[in-house]
Order: structure tokens, then sequence, then C-alpha cells
């Protein structure tokens, strides 16, 4: 990780985030091990201007180490402005058919294929998918994701902004 997170710097990206240039936001897609709870460290000294979300994915049944306050503490309180996104579990069985099925989790829900038309993927699958997303959507809401976005937007020079509304 540590070339991805120095290419940034090394470019003077990270100059321009300090200096308000650009609107920097990091989706930190943590697992559950050690491993991955010791990289919010390494990343810490490259995202002080960003805003900086660590994102628990659960992926399992695991849970971040809450059971043990210390340990999870040790983590997850070392970054003040760090903002904690919480994605569900999604059910296995849904979460492998939309994978068979190679379309992203929407259109599973829609219940059409790679090509837009019907498909024929279970009902009952379809519904954990579906209340999979409004879960997530609302985590988004949450953490005012949106809001975000639109200050980014705002915030952009003219140039940066004529292509990206219609």
């Amino acid at each position: 990780m540590s070339p991805t997170l120095h290419a940034p710097r090394d470019i003077g990206f990270l100059e321009a985030v300090k200096k308000g240039q650009i609107t920097f936001v990091v989706f930190h897609i943590l697992g559950s091990s050690i491993a991955s709870l010791n990289e919010i460290e390494e990343t810490a000294p490259f995202t002080a201007d960003a805003e900086y979300f660590l994102v628990k994915n659960f992926i399992n049944n695991t849970n971040f180490f809450e059971w043990d306050q210390a340990t999870h503490a040790s983590y997850f309180k070392k970054l003040k402005d760090a903002v904690v996104v919480n994605i569900p579990k999604l059910n296995e069985m849904a979460y492998e058919q939309v994978e068979i099925a190679s379309v992203p989790f929407l259109t599973f829900v829609s219940n059409k294929d790679t090509k837009g038309e019907t498909a024929n993927y279970s009902f009952v699958l379809r519904g954990y998918v579906r209340h999979w997303l409004g879960n997530v959507w609302a985590e988004y809401d949450r953490v005012k994701l949106l809001d975000l976005l639109d200050t980014a937007t705002e915030a952009a020079p003219a140039w940066a902004q004529a292509g990206s509304r219609s």
C-alpha cells in the first residue's frame, strides 16, 4: 500500500488538498483482521486534510473487535475526524446470485439481465438485496455523503462543473 500512499504526495495532490483546491475523499474499506486495521495508522499521515471514511465491510459475521473495547478503540479512536461507515452483511446466497448474474445490485433487484432484458431472478433473493441496498443507502444518508458531494461540486471551479450537470 505504501507506493499508492506516496504517489499523491509526490505529485502535489496532497498540497492542493491542503490549499483547498481539491476535495479529497477517502473511503478506506476495512476487513476485520488486525492487518487491515493496521492500515488505518499507515494511511493517517496521508489523509489529514481528507474527508476520511473508515468503511467496515461486514462480509461475514465478524465484528471488528467490538467485543474487546481496548483493541477496538486503539484503531477506531486514533483519527478524530474519521467517520465510520458500516456496510451490513448481505445474505451469502443473494450475493452469490448477483455475482453469477454479473449485474450491479440494483439491476438484480430490478430483475434485469446484462442486456437490460427481463430476467428470472429469485423474488426472495432480490428482496434480500433490496433490503440490503436500503440499509447501505441509509448509512450513506447518516454520514451525509450526498451533502459532501454537493459541497465539493459547488466548490469546484466553473470549468470543472461545466460538463458535470445536464
